[in-house]
């Protein structure tokens, strides 16, 4: 369980650095914005607003935010599945505290 959720940390943070990246190639963010401060503060919702894009690419933001928030629902549906097997296969080796019905 642990190394799944260290496994989607990592792949949050390179997405974040795409996200980065594409701010910078396209010039979304004003002129010596931290990208990777802005594309962390679009992909987990928070939006400070300290730094906004360019006229040009304001809807990069949202379109950031809105593929973190898919993501970590993602990520959620991921580790409740690999908890869910762990308690499967814990009960259906009679591990204790474990009993064939947490099996379902």
């Amino acid at each position: 369980m642990v190394a799944t959720a260290a496994v989607l940390m990592v792949a949050h943070m390179l997405e974040v650095f795409v996200w980065a990246s594409a701010y910078g190639i396209v010039g979304a963010a004003p002129a010596g914005s931290d990208l990777l401060y802005f594309a962390f503060v679009n992909y987990t919702t928070l939006g400070y607003g300290d730094i906004t894009p360019v006229q040009e690419w304001r809807l990069k933001g949202p379109m950031t935010a809105m593929n973190g928030i898919l993501m970590f629902g993602w990520s959620t549906a991921v580790l409740f599945e690999v908890l869910r097997r762990t308690i499967k296969h814990l009960a259906a080796i009679g591990a204790s505290g474990f009993s064939p019905a947490d099996r379902s």
